[in-house]
């Protein structure tokens, strides 16, 4: 039962909290990569792992952690994620050597992936329709942007000064206050004869499948996109997904119940929101690499040069709730996605410029503005007409398709350009080129699927 009165601005803040502690880990730990390499003696193509491992199980139980949700309830699936993501944090803190860091950063994914979907449901379960959930969009927005401030200003700064390991020691005291609020915020679920138990063999299917679909994409950028290994794993991971989807028409409680995807827009936002969150990966990557390798900037330079597009993803968090009360979610993508366009163009064109204003801070405000107005969308669209008892393996496919997009985008990006930027400018050029198509197919594909149809807006969800 949705609590009245002034208990939901705790759990707006709760959940903007959590998903400040899951988005900042990618781009402080993208911040921290060469000085780990260089403490731990990691070869490049081995650093790759550190965020690789959050990703297999982060991404590999989500639809698992999305029915945990549905069946245990958000709070006790908070808990649970908050603390294992707490104790891989410190963990990794300590860690004596690369294996126990890998461990920690699975661990870490595990965490992450308990809480994705359990703070995402919160909002279409806890918080009253209107004026709070858009309240609640800008509250993420502002935590978009903030995390990006504290993974890479933050991030550059303490590897700079501290070391590495003092970036994983942010964690633990946040997860300790989202612990707090929870327990005050967020009441336990009541048992009801829909709980069903957990298909057990859709679970193992999901797993392995996300594993080796992403398996397959960190090799991808290592062996080329051609290699026979890395196709190897994605043929298989994909035929894993395939049975998954097979399994789940039989089962007596599914993971992921089929019925989701014929809601309106759900199935298409999905493999469009992979697609847009390739091109967030990609432009991620290659903005941190071209000022250091372009423009010759250090670590802590490079999270300062990013403050434009952090601010750019505030901006547009504050701004979509307002845009979202007078506009349909469909017309928002279309619009949001040109301006995102626009800005991969105005990279790509101006590259080589060996100015920072130029080369790096004005395509990527642009790029920032239009890519999280239309995330928001995306998802506000996805997610309005799914009934309460399905929002958590709803929000759980929905992570899962950030899961995959995020390193595939990374990953195209780093083999276009060249693994330690040796590709030159050039390099980047195409790069930015190539998220620009993925961008223009999402796009393509927004413009062919989605069905109209004004709903009420809906919290987004937070993106690297």
């Amino acid at each position: 039962m949705a609590r009245k009165g002034p208990d939901y601005r705790l759990v707006i803040f709760l959940m903007g909290l959590t998903a400040l502690i899951v988005t900042t880990d990618f781009s402080i730990v993208a911040v921290a990569l060469p000085s780990i390499g260089r403490a731990l003696h990691v070869p490049p193509a081995s650093l790759s792992w550190v965020i690789s491992a959050a990703a297999l199980t982060g991404g590999g139980f989500l639809i698992l952690a999305g029915r945990a949700a549905d069946i245990l309830g958000q709070r006790l699936c908070l808990l649970i994620g908050l603390t294992l993501f707490g104790l891989g944090s410190v963990t990794a803190a300590l860690a004596p050597d690369f294996t126990v860091l890998i461990g920690a950063r699975a661990l870490q994914g595990l965490g992450a992936a308990i809480l994705g979907p359990a703070n995402f449901s919160l909002i279409n379960t806890l918080v009253p329709e209107g004026a709070p959930r858009r309240q609640a969009m800008g509250v993420f927005g502002v935590m978009q942007g903030l995390s990006l401030v504290i993974g890479l200003l933050v991030g550059g700064f303490l590897t700079t000064h501290l070391g590495w390991r003092s970036v994983f020691l942010l964690n633990p005291p946040i997860a300790a206050l989202a612990i707090a609020i929870t327990l005050k915020a967020v009441p336990p679920k009541a048992a009801t004869a829909g709980d069903r138990g957990v298909d057990w063999l859709g679970a193992l299917l999901i797993v392995t499948g996300m594993a080796l679909v992403l398996s397959s994409v960190s090799m991808m950028g290592r062996e080329g996109w051609t290699a026979a290994r890395p196709l190897s794993l994605l043929a298989v991971g994909l035929i894993a997904f395939a049975l998954f989807f097979l399994a789940e028409s039989r089962a007596r409680a599914p993971l992921a119940p089929l019925s989701m995807f014929a809601r309106r827009n759900f199935a298409p936002a999905n493999l469009i929101l992979l697609l847009h969150l390739a091109g967030v990966g990609g432009v991620f990557v290659l903005l941190n690499l071209y000022m250091q390798t372009g423009l010759k900037m250090s670590a802590a330079q490079s999270g300062l040069g990013m403050m434009p597009y952090a601010a750019a993803v505030m901006a547009s968090g504050q701004a979509v709730a307002a845009i979202m009360a007078r506009f349909s979610h469909r017309a928002i993508v279309f619009g949001a996605f040109g301006v995102y366009a626009v800005g991969l163009g105005l990279l790509a064109v101006l590259n080589q410029e060996p100015n920072y204003w130029l080369a790096i801070a004005l395509g990527s405000v642009v790029v920032g503005l239009g890519g999280t107005t239309a995330f928001m969308a995306l998802m506000a669209d996805a997610t309005a007409d799914i009934p309460a008892p399905q929002q958590g393996a709803a929000s759980a496919v929905l992570f899962t398709s950030q899961q995959i997009g995020v390193p595939l985008g990374a990953s195209l990006a780093l083999s276009v350009v060249g693994l330690a930027g040796s590709g030159g400018l050039d390099g980047f050029k195409d790069g930015y080129i190539v998220l620009a198509a993925l961008v223009a197919s999402a796009l393509a594909m927004a413009l062919l699927t989605l069905r109209p149809a004004p709903v009420t807006p809906v919290a987004g969800l937070v993106h690297p």
